[in-house]
């Protein structure tokens, strides 16, 4: 195999480990990321401070290192990544996908067009129309801006009274002026990591989720490997997801997919075409079914023929923690938790004098946990050890009198 060249959209800190996987197929690894102090520039073979989102940017470096392959690990990288391939006709998914990937709106009028199971939906585009929307498909809904991310801007919303909040919500962190009002569904939320390579999608890992308890924000708070459903759940799941990616039209590449599940079947919430975030595509995947995600994805993409079938099913947990309510001080214990056995990764990061409170978006998570196990309870209880060893010093916040 000789050596080629791949350019990997973000260097983050969790970003560390794709780089090195992939120079590990013996291919030079280039990285850019708008932080000019980047740590995962420090594994490439070249790196570029540049703006991830900006197609000309990427194209202009991609042309200048000869990638062979661009790689998006995050959702912001996905639309430029393939815009700037078509340009230069390296291998992706085309920028028509893309968009249809990260619009949310478009996701689903391509799952409908298919007969696929979501939850009723509607477009709308200013408050007026999304509160008319709203009455039209019956509350409880879920509101979410059409174009984003990580959870930005996503509510739930029980009654009418309660939509103004949401509405507001949604707007600031809207990226197109478009809003998805989508009836809400109960049950428990699945995620479910996969390649689909020359039109042929292999689920790797499965996960159940752990929703924060919250009556308004929709953030997940742990991912449970294996995912603990029934095996009809299970299969039926494993059938939708794959005729998802096909609808979206995702030939060769990764996805990330969120459904929920409940005694009726399978619902489709997003798919997202690139491998799940934070540690997932780098670390959990592999630990989870024995495939190194990143090397079978850059192989998929030059061409290959990988044999992406999952070696095995052991456990992991993917566990977000913050201290209580209140002005944080300090926290002991970190470094013993890292320590643990069973723990992949450990990370708490926060500043003396943070004002701790509700946790809006996936980016207000200040700690986290990569804990593994032969199967799923010796992974959860790895997890909720290490985070039982830190302890917090916090400030009462004072009421107003």
């Amino acid at each position: 195999m000789s050596s080629k060249v791949v350019l990997q959209l973000g260097a983050g800190p969790l970003m560390i480990h794709s780089i090195r996987l992939i120079r590990e197929l013996g291919h030079q690894v280039y990285a850019a990321d708008r932080n000019p102090n980047a740590p995962a520039f420090a594994l490439a073979d070249g790196s570029q401070q540049l703006d991830i989102c900006d197609a000309d940017g990427v194209t202009d470096y991609a042309r200048r290192i000869r990638a062979d392959v661009i790689l998006a690990v995050n959702e912001a990288g996905v639309l430029p990544a393939a815009e700037a391939s078509a340009r230069l006709r390296l291998p992706n998914v085309s920028p028509a996908v893309a968009m249809r990937c990260l619009d949310k709106g478009m996701m689903r009028d391509a799952w409908q067009a298919a007969g696929l199971p979501q939850p009723d939906y509607r477009i709308a585009h200013d408050p007026e129309e999304i509160a008319a929307t709203a009455n039209q498909i019956g509350y409880p809904i879920v509101l979410k801006p059409a174009l984003n991310w990580g959870s930005r801007g996503v509510s739930f919303v029980d009654k009418d009274s309660e939509l103004p909040w949401a509405v507001d919500f949604a707007q600031i962190n809207c990226r197109n002026g478009r809003y998805l009002v989508e009836k809400a569904i109960t049950g428990t939320e699945m995620t479910i990591e996969g390649l689909v390579q020359g039109g042929r999608p292999q689920v790797l890992a499965k996960s159940d989720k752990e929703p924060q308890q919250h009556p308004k924000f929709r953030v997940a708070m742990a991912l449970n490997y294996p995912a603990r459903f029934d095996p009809w759940q299970l299969e039926l799941a494993n059938d939708v997801v794959a005729k998802a990616a096909m609808a979206l039209g995702i030939e060769n590449g990764a996805f990330h997919c969120e459904c929920m599940i409940n005694a009726h079947g399978v619902y489709l919430i997003e798919m997202a075409a690139r491998g799940g975030g934070g540690h997932i595509f780098g670390q959990i995947v592999q630990a989870v079914s024995g495939v190194c995600m990143p090397q079978a994805l850059v192989r998929i993409l030059l061409g290959e023929d990988v044999d992406v079938r999952p070696r095995c099913q052991l456990g992991a947990c993917y566990k977000f923690f913050a201290p209580p309510k209140g002005i944080f001080q300090a926290a002991s214990g970190v470094e013993e938790a890292k320590r643990m056995p069973g723990i992949l990764d450990f990370g708490f990061t926060m500043e003396p004098g943070t004002r701790v409170d509700d946790i809006s978006g996936d980016a207000d998570r200040p700690g986290f946990v990569v804990a593994t196990g032969a199967d799923r309870d010796e992974a959860i209880a790895n997890a909720n050890r290490a985070i039982g060893t830190v302890r917090y010093v916090m400030q009462r916040i004072e009421q107003p009198a």
